[in-house]
């Protein structure tokens, strides 16, 4: 669930969901074809009553029901995977895009990048700290990722 602590607004999941209704066929009434799209419903609809373009006269169909999801526009920034808002923990770190997803995944990082001894945790699994990405692991970019992280966790305080 997204909370926003400034105005309380809220949403879930499920209210990013929305549904196209497609009408595909010939009227029964002056035999054209025609073709009616309804976007942005927020539920599946069994029936909807549309007039034909051609003749007008009005009829009740049965409509394919296209799922999607509504996002928000956020080029070039990292996004959360639930409501594709963009990360609040980001930065450009020598044309590189650095993020965290919130607060212990920022100091998860910060630890790994700050340790001298990098030792692998497990044979058989990947950590979190094991995918990430190679200019963060590098050591020469050690000094610039804890300055980054450092001011990434001033900017909430």
């Amino acid at each position: 669930m997204l909370i926003c602590n400034n105005c309380s607004h809220t949403e879930k999941a499920d209210d990013l969901i929305r549904y196209k209704l497609i009408v595909k066929r010939n009227c029964d009434n002056c035999g054209k074809e025609f073709d009616a799209v309804i976007p942005n419903q927020k539920e599946k609809t069994e029936q909807i009553t549309i007039p034909c373009p051609h003749c007008g006269i009005t009829r009740t169909y049965k409509p394919k029901n296209e799922q999607y999801k509504i996002g928000y526009k956020t080029i070039g920034k990292a996004t959360d995977p639930v409501f594709g808002l963009p990360l609040w923990f980001q930065s450009d770190i020598r044309g590189d895009l650095f993020w965290a997803y919130n607060r212990d995944h920022l100091n998860e990082i910060k630890s790994y990048v700050s340790s001298k001894l990098r030792e692998r945790q497990t044979t058989t699994h990947t950590t979190m700290v094991e995918r990430l990405p190679n200019f963060i692991k590098e050591a020469k970019n050690r000094q610039t990722i804890i300055k980054a992280i450092e001011k990434l966790e001033r900017k909430t305080s």
